[in-house]
This record gives C-alpha cells, structure tokens and sequence, in this order.
C-alpha cells in the first residue's frame, strides 16, 4: 500500500467554496425585474432598485443550486429539440425592454409545437417534492415557498409583454431529471394586479420612498435585506420577555426544523407509494392497509388564534 499522503479533502472542498464564491456578484436593479415581481413585499421590491447595493450576497450554497438551474435549463432545450420542436431563446429581448411599465428579464424558451404558433415557456428544476405538488396554476399560487408563489408573475409577465394569451412551465424534477408540463392561461385580472404593482414601484423609486414593512416574518427571515428592516421592526411597539429557558428552546426548534421537513416530504412519498397495498414487505418492513369510513363530522370554529415564529 502506498503511504503517499493524500491531499486533505477538507481543504479541496473549502477551495471550490471559495472559489464559487469569488463568483458571486451583486449588480444594480434600475427597474422591477420579471423574476422578482411576484414577491409578496413591495418593499423588498424597491429596496432591490434603491438600496440593491446592501443586499446580503447569497452563500455558495445556493450558488451551486443557481448553477444547476442553468444546467436544467440546458437539459430543457435539448429535450425539446430531441423531439422535433423548434426552440427560441430570445435573449435579450426588444419587446421586453420596451414594455411599459418598465419589467426587465429574459425569457427561458420559445417552442413551436407544430400549430402555426411559438409558445413562451418558463424551466424550472425542482426538488420531488415541489415537482410532485405543481401540476396547475392554483398549485404555484397556493405553495408556502414564496420563490415559487413568484413564478405565475414571471411567466404570465412574459406571455403579456409577447402579446400571448397561453404559455408553459416545464419542469423537471432533481433528482431523477423526469419532465412535466403545465399549460398556462394569461390570466388577465392577475396581470393587472402585477402592472398596478409595477407602477407602484415606480412611484416609490421616483419619489425616493418606500412602502410599510409586510406583516408576514415568514417572509422577512431569509430577506437579503432584513438588516435593513431589522431597526424600523424593533421600533415598533412590542412585549419583551427575558426568558432563558424558551430562547434555547427557540433555537432547537429552529436546529429540528430542517429535520421535520425532511420527514414530511419522505413520509409523502412512501404514503404515495403504497397507497391502496394491502400487505407489502419491504426490507425489514412489513406494511399492511385498508380503508376506514370515516365517521361523524368536524364542526371547524370561526375563528382561530394562529402564531408564527420566524428567526430574525
């Protein structure tokens, strides 16, 4: 056996994470962007133009995903090509630089399907999980994830700037690389909702101010610009409790969070899987089912008290 000594492994993983984070750059904004119009904070919207400077850059690690997006997006193509189709990527493109109000972005791909007309489409990689609960527009606007609840406005922002009233997500899913596809009606009370936000960005950016702080911490927890937020939030009138105890307690709750969630979207999908299988052995496993009538009714009360916790 050789006794060469191995580089530490330790030290080359450090250096690819150094090394993609010399790549991360944070550039200004001049207008609302497509890919970002759907957000739920308005305020997070103009801070984006006026203060893009003191966004917190994201870490490395969602780096490699951003990088891996790029590559679905490759994947996508080369799909849609193998089957006969014509595909566009018009980038950048004119109509959207004129778009009134001002919208930038850039369009994933444009498909002729053989019908005398291209079609805008939008290409998202996705966790199992994300992939397995889109399957129609109510399904995006229903999701808890914010970044997914924004790529309705993406798509529909492209496909009225294009003068189109049908478009498409693509999705693929990570792993596996499995593809599914969504048709997508421009709906037109929503656009109008996304153009009246677009005009209210404006108004904040020419009149140099910015809108209240949205009422959802949810939301504001994995904000670039939470740091700037962060003192209007505390100097708002609120109760203070000195406890020791519930603050450790806090903070396992948020070291277990990472945990529960991956138990969730496990436990989906092995009930997905042996749904409707009386008796089944797996490994050590043995799984039995039926079905149970369910019986009596649930009164729900008008009205519940809900709390949520965000780290801030």
């Amino acid at each position: 056996m050789s006794n060469r000594v191995l580089p530490d492994k330790r030290d080359i993983i450090n250096k690819i994470y150094e090394a993609k984070k010399e790549k991360i750059k944070v550039y200004p904004s001049y207008v609302p962007r497509a890919s970002e119009i759907g957000h739920p904070c308005e305020r997070y919207l103009v801070y984006s133009i006026t203060r893009w400077q003191d966004r917190i850059p994201h870490d490395p690690g969602l780096e490699f995903v951003f990088e891996g997006g790029r590559l679905v997006e490759n994947l996508a193509i080369k799909d849609f090509e193998e089957a006969g189709y014509n595909v566009y990527r018009p980038e950048p493109d004119k109509a959207i630089a004129e778009s009134r109000p001002r919208i930038t972005g850039h369009i994933d791909i444009r498909v002729d399907f053989g019908d005398g007309n291209v079609y805008t489409g939008e290409i998202k990689g996705l966790n199992k999980y994300d992939y397995d609960s889109l399957n129609s527009l109510e399904d995006f606007f229903n999701s808890k994830k914010v970044h997914i609840r924004k790529y309705p406005a993406q798509l529909m922002t492209y496909m009225y700037i294009k003068g189109e009233d049908v478009g498409f997500f693509y999705l693929k899913s990570i792993p596996g690389f499995q593809p599914k596809f969504i048709w997508i009606n421009l709906d037109y009370n929503y656009m109008e909702e996304v153009l009246k936000k677009t005009e209210r960005i404006e108004k904040y950016v020419k009149d140099g101010t910015v809108p209240g702080c949205i009422d959802d911490y949810k939301v504001c927890e994995r904000c670039p610009f939470l740091h700037v937020c962060l003192p209007e939030i505390k100097l708002q009138p609120m109760e203070i409790i000195d406890s020791i105890e519930m603050e450790e307690k806090l903070n396992r709750l948020f070291e277990l969070k990472p945990v529960f969630k991956e138990y969730n979207e496990i436990d989906k999908e092995i009930k997905e899987a042996i749904k409707e299988k009386e008796r089944l052995m797996i490994g050590d496993y043995l799984i039995t089912g039926k079905y149970i009538d369910r019986k009596g009714y649930e009164v729900k009360p008008s009205k519940y008290w809900q709390s949520k916790i965000a780290k801030l």
